[in-house]
Order: structure tokens, then C-alpha cells, then sequence
């Protein structure tokens, strides 16, 4: 079965294509999508591993794009079409792991035994022990993080192909946005439901990310557009992954760029 970052990858790869062959309305053709994950559904309700790979293929990859194609045709608004396909990512991240914890808390304790086998010396402090506990914490938002990373390299490869090059330095997230991010910061104060919190900010602070990204491409791009740049860029961004989360949080409400006032976003 496929794997659903690839999958994703593959999809908005084909999409534009899929788009001329159909005069624009490729829902129909991207239905096809769903058919193979609902179909081995069936031969697998009783196998948890591959149950929870179909649901993978068809909430994390084929589901995300239909809907971001649905949203890019009835808004016409790529970015907005993007939030509305990570944020059905991330709600079904959440869910995923509640619904197949067992399973997925089972492979992690079974690779890390495999890893204490092969170097029995690494875990043996107490600060990689804690850092393990801190893994296990986050694995809802590890797996999470991974599509919505592929659903952003798909949208930038689809935005290419339609002609715009600088989509990661003009994207602008709706504002209602920043309201969902604050509306799980009060679950600090239950500290049963920290893990919650920590995972949910963690998702959703991804796409402000990549937002905090393109506000520093913006900046730089005043002094020169070239490789080099946009390895600095990246450098940075992956240095300081709080900082520039927190840049491209505070852009969806101040407009750094002042791509509102030029109308120029996407």
C-alpha cells in the first residue's frame, strides 16, 4: 500500500495534470483516490497494522487532497484551500492515535527495544530516557507533522505548475487561524490533558511555520534571490523553529509583508 506521505506527494504532482485532462473539475477522476484504500479496508478490519495503513491512504493523503481540490474550486483560494485540507489532517492525526493506540504505542516500545539490542549503551542515561518518554508523548504530532510537511511541498509543486514560483513568500493563512491555536493554549491548566495540548500546538504551529519561512524569504529577497539565500533561509528556519513559528503566527494578524494592502497574496 502505498505510503501516504509519497501518496500525497504523488497526487498534487498529478493534480494539475488531472485538472487540463478535465476541464478544471477533477473531483470525479480523484475520487478513484479512495477506491483502493476503502477496498482493502474490508480484507483487513481484523489487522490493526494494515487497517491503520488504509485509513492512512484515505483520511491522511487521498481525503486531504479531494478536499483541497473541493476548496480550491469553490473558494478559489489556494491557501485557504490548503488550511481546510491540514486542518482535516490534524483532527484525523489526533483521532488516529486514540483509535490505534495500542498498536502504534506497540511498534514504538518494539523499535526502541530493537535500538537498546543493537546499542545497549545509548539508553542508558536518564536523559535519553527522558527523551524517549518525550518521544512516545509526541508521536500523534510526529506523524502529523510528516503529512502536513508533504501537504506543503504538494501544494508548493501544484501552485509551480500553475505558474506561481514565489507561493511560500506571498502565503498568508486565514486569520481565524491564530483563534484555533489559542483556543488549546487553556488545556495547560489540566495537566491530565498537557500531552493534548503539546501535541495540538505542535501540528498547528507547522503551517505558521512555513508561513514564518516565507515572511524571511520576503525580507531577504530585498537584498538578493539566489541558492545561496534560500539555504540561509532554511538554515535558520530549522535552528530557530520556534522563532520562526511564532514570526509567521504573528504575520496572520500584522501583515509584515503588507500582502493585504497590495492584494497580492495568495
Amino acid at each position: 500500500m502505498m505510503n501516504p506521505f509519497l501518496g500525497i506527494l504523488l497526487m498534487f504532482t498529478g493534480l494539475h495534470m488531472r485538472m487540463i485532462r478535465t476541464q478544471g473539475k477533477p473531483q470525479n477522476s480523484a475520487l478513484l483516490w479512495l477506491v483502493f484504500p476503502v477496498l482493502s479496508a474490508f480484507f483487513v478490519l481484523q489487522q490493526p497494522p494494515l487497517m491503520l495503513l488504509a485509513a492512512d491512504a484515505f483520511f491522511g493523503a487521498g481525503l486531504a487532497v479531494l478536499l483541497y481540490i473541493w476548496s480550491l474550486q469553490r473558494f478559489g483560494k489556494p491557501v485557504l484551500a490548503l488550511t481546510h485540507a491540514a486542518l482535516l489532517i490534524i483532527i484525523y492525526g489526533m483521532l488516529r492515535y486514540h483509535v490505534f493506540e495500542t498498536h502504534i504505542s506497540s511498534s514504538f516500545t518494539q523499535a526502541m527495544a530493537e535500538v537498546e539490542r543493537l546499542m545497549p549503551q545509548l539508553l542508558q542515561t536518564d536523559q535519553t530516557r527522558q527523551s524517549l518518554e518525550f518521544m512516545q508523548t509526541m508521536l500523534p504530532a510526529s506523524w502529523i507533522v510528516s503529512q502536513l510537511t508533504a501537504l506543503t511541498l504538494g501544494f508548493l509543486i501544484h501552485m509551480r505548475f500553475l505558474g506561481f514560483r514565489q507561493s511560500l513568500r506571498h502565503m498568508m493563512l486565514p486569520v481565524y487561524y491564530n483563534l484555533l491555536v489559542l483556543a488549546v493554549l487553556p488545556l495547560y491548566f489540566l495537566p491530565q490533558f498537557r500531552g493534548l495540548l503539546l501535541n495540538s500546538l505542535v501540528a498547528l504551529l507547522l503551517l505558521p511555520f512555513f508561513q514564518g519561512i516565507g515572511v524571511l524569504l520576503h525580507w531577504f529577497a530585498r537584498e538578493s534571490t539566489n541558492f545561496l539565500l534560500i539555504l540561509l533561509v532554511a538554515v535558520l528556519a530549522i535552528t530557530n523553529t520556534i522563532p520562526v513559528a511564532l514570526i509567521g503566527f504573528a504575520d496572520i494578524w500584522l501583515d509584515f509583508r503588507k500582502l493585504k494592502i497590495k492584494g497580492n497574496h495568495s
